[in-house]
C-alpha cells in the first residue's frame, strides 16, 4: 500500500509596488496538492476552488493594463532535503475580474501576460500546477516559493 505525501506550495507571495495607493497585490491562498500517492502524478487546475493558488490585485481603475510575471520553482523541497518535481503548463494561470460580467482568461504562468481590466478595477489570479512524485518519494510536507510580480502600464 502506498503511503501518502502531504504537499503544499507555501509562501505564495505577491509583490506590492511602492505606490500602493495605485496597485495592491495580495496572496490569498497557497497552491496545495493535499495528500498525494507515491509514484502517481497529481494536478491542480487553476479553477480548483480549494487547492489552486490565489492572488488578488486592485488597480487604479477599469481600462488599466497590467503585466503579470511569475517566478516559479521547478522543485519542491521536503524532508531531508528531498526534491519533488513541479511543472506549470499552458493553461495553469487564470485571471478574472471581480465583476459578475467578467470572463476568465487562461494563460501560461511561465510567460509574461498582459491583462486589461475590462469590467472591474480588481481581479483574482489563480495558479495550478502538476507534481510528479517518484515511487519511493520520501513522505512529508514539500514547499517552495512562488512570486507574482504585477506592473501597471
Amino acid at each position: 500500500m502506498s503511503r501518502s505525501l502531504i504537499l503544499a506550495l507555501a509562501a505564495l507571495t505577491g509583490s506590492v509596488t511602492p505606490s500602493a495607493a495605485q496597485l495592491v497585490v495580495q496572496g490569498v491562498r497557497d497552491l496545495n496538492f493535499g495528500p498525494v500517492l507515491q509514484g502517481f502524478a497529481a494536478t491542480v487546475a487553476p479553477t480548483d476552488p480549494i487547492k489552486s493558488g490565489q492572488f488578488y490585485l486592485r488597480t487604479p481603475g477599469i481600462g488599466t493594463r497590467v503585466r503579470i510575471q511569475f517566478t516559479l520553482p521547478t522543485q519542491l523541497i521536503g524532508p531531508g532535503n528531498a526534491r519533488l518535481a513541479i511543472t506549470f503548463g499552458a493553461n495553469d494561470g487564470m485571471a478574472k475580474g471581480t465583476a459578475p460580467s467578467s470572463v476568465a482568461a487562461f494563460f501560461n504562468p511561465k510567460a509574461t501576460v498582459i491583462y486589461r481590466m475590462v469590467t472591474s478595477a480588481d481581479a483574482n489570479v489563480w495558479l495550478g500546477g502538476r507534481i510528479t512524485p517518484t515511487a519511493n518519494q520520501p513522505v512529508g510536507s514539500y514547499t517552495n516559493t512562488v512570486i507574482m510580480t504585477v506592473t501597471v502600464f
